[in-house]
């Protein structure tokens, strides 16, 4: 019989992701839709039958009725949760909901049937372990981000409270998925079976992007949080005191930094700030650009509990990748990307200007690597179905 996977997250169509990009312009969560959806599409190419259900994510507009049409994209059925959006009252609609469907479904495919959690969706991870139990259903906490430490989240008491009950309920999964191994040592203290999945890539990857050409001048390019935290001033410093009008440097995203990265552009023609855009955008770009780059700091405390998904496509798009020696990054990785040795002004200047004195070729070759790498090992398919072994195995 059939395996069937129910996953509860905010992964939504390509449709609905698209509508909200378009009528808001803001960031509806590409990386982790992205993320979600690979996961999904894997667990199908593994034999799965995928139900989603979803809190799909809009941004609060008081007293409008969410009520999504369900629907089907690449054989993974969307079943998108109806709520107020309203303050308690949408997250008492979502708990409701999300309980008796989770029971229900969990009912019928009790023999077959595994939920999948996103362990950040709060309202509806209480309320389907709840019905989990009662319907004996094997659960997995999908675990991204580890509560309390994730850039730019708010540190007030109501946050510090979210984070307590996250903490909580976080013991009570049948099994994990993590981004990395000490994630393992903080949340799985009950010893239950887990695997490391650091990230994935598409494993149907468009041929069509593969003969994309590469810009003229060279482009350095950085797409993500824009974060002091994350590195990006320092690189940004660094880059603008090389004076290489050779190079250009593109960033997209939005954050905290995004006013000093405008004036920043607006004086220096070879920096170039894009903004927020869909992430066919960004992937675009990034198979155009020379070097693509993560300048995360290891001195974080959030970087031993994290391995960025940019990485991920950063590695699969072929052009070679610098970053730093992130904590959450095995060994493995290190010989197929570029690495910051000193993470310091002065040391981020010192590796560009090195790396920006490759030739083409030698930049190439290192890009065709890593993306070789991640594409035999990393995959959809097979990271889904290191997932489904673990659950066979119970």
């Amino acid at each position: 019989m059939k395996c069937k996977i129910l996953y509860i997250s905010s992964l939504s169509s390509n449709r609905v992701i698209s509508e909200i990009y378009k009528s808001s312009s803001k960031n509806p969560g590409f990386a982790i839709q992205k993320f979600s959806r690979l996961l999904a599409q894997g667990f199908e190419k593994n034999g799965a039958q995928v139900d989603v259900l979803s809190v799909i994510p809009v941004e609060d507009t008081p007293n409008k009725l969410v009520n999504e049409k369900n629907e089907v994209e690449n054989n993974v059925n969307f079943h998108y949760i109806p709520f107020l959006n309203i303050p308690i009252i949408k997250h008492i609609c979502i708990c409701i909901y999300t309980f008796f469907y989770v029971l229900i479904w969990g009912l019928k495919n009790r023999k077959v049937g595994y939920v999948v959690f996103d362990v950040l969706k709060i309202s509806m991870s209480i309320a389907g372990l709840s019905a989990s139990m009662i319907a004996r259903l094997t659960t997995v906490g999908l675990v991204t981000d580890m509560p309390g430490l994730m850039v730019g989240s708010n540190k007030g008491i109501f946050s510090k409270f979210v984070s307590f009950v996250n903490r909580a309920y976080l013991k009570s999964f049948s099994c994990y998925v993590f981004l990395t191994e000490q994630m393992n040592g903080v949340i799985n203290k009950k010893n239950r079976p887990y695997i490391v999945m650091e990230g994935l890539v598409d494993v149907d990857l468009p041929k069509e992007l593969s003969s994309i050409a590469k810009s003229n001048p060279r482009t350095l390019l950085y797409a993500g949080g824009l974060h002091e935290r994350y590195g990006l001033k320092m690189l940004v410093d660094a880059f603008v005191n090389l004076k290489r009008n050779d190079w250009q440097l593109v960033v997209y995203g939005n954050g905290p930094y995004e006013d000093e990265l405008r004036d920043i552009a607006a004086n220096n023609t070879n920096v170039i700030y894009r903004g927020v855009a869909p992430n066919e955008e960004v992937v675009k770009a990034e198979y155009q650009a020379s070097l693509l780059v993560n300048p995360r700091p290891t001195t974080e405390d959030f970087t031993k509990y994290s391995f960025p998904s940019k990485n991920m496509e950063y590695m699969v798009s072929g052009t070679p990748l610098l970053t730093t020696k992130l904590p959450g990054m095995p060994m493995e990785y290190w010989e197929y990307v570029y690495l910051f040795d000193d993470e310091t002004v002065e040391g981020y200047q010192c590796k560009l200007e090195t790396v920006f004195e490759l030739s083409d070729a030698e930049l190439l070759t290192k890009g065709a690597s890593a993306q070789k790498f991640v594409m035999n090992r990393k995959n959809n398919t097979i990271q889904a179905g290191r997932i489904l072994q673990m659950l066979y195995a119970l």
